[in-house]
């Protein structure tokens, strides 16, 4: 059990030098706390941290470089990128995005009164197919004045519509 608690905590210990660091001070009080225990029992531990020390003894003794450097990479990485656009040729794959846009906006307001009129037209029929008695009572009215009985079955009224219908099955 303490070997897998140590594992667990090991992982944890190297995570937490990455981000923090090694040196303790500039550690959060609480992490202090937890790996100390850790730090005193363990010897992988001690050494993650003895590492981590190294690494940043030598990071600290690395000179730095200086901004004129730093500048002048950066004008070559520029130079570079604009030499190899200017060698490529053109190709017709490019899109233009901004006549793209331009002509979307141009079909904007003919698209707008369009979608808008087809929303007004189904609210229309919505409308009144909802105020429109059903289509059931209006078979039944049709069937009563053909003669067919209250009671008819749904299969007699779909044969009286039917255009193979014989006039034999309708009576």
């Amino acid at each position: 059990m303490a070997v897998d608690k140590d594992t667990a905590e090991l992982a944890a210990f190297e995570e937490f030098l990455e981000v923090h660091g090694a040196r303790a001070e500039r550690w959060p009080e609480a992490a202090r706390e937890r790996f100390r225990p850790l730090l005193e029992r363990n010897a992988r531990a001690r050494e993650l941290l003895a590492e981590a020390r190294v690494l940043e003894t030598l990071l600290d003794r690395a000179p730095l470089p200086s901004a004129d450097r730093t500048e002048a990479l950066a004008n070559r990485i520029v130079a570079v990128a604009a030499a190899e656009k200017a060698n490529q040729p053109s190709t017709g794959n490019v899109i233009d995005l901004a006549a793209r846009r331009q002509a979307r906006t141009m079909l904007m307001p003919r698209s707008r009164w369009q979608v808008a009129s087809a929303l007004a037209a189904s609210l229309l029929v919505g409308i009144y197919l909802g105020a429109s008695p059903p289509v059931t009572s209006a078979i039944e009215t049709i069937a009563a004045a053909v003669g067919l009985e209250d009671e008819a079955e749904d299969s007699d009224l779909v044969l009286m519509y039917s255009a193979v219908a014989d006039e034999e099955e309708l009576i």
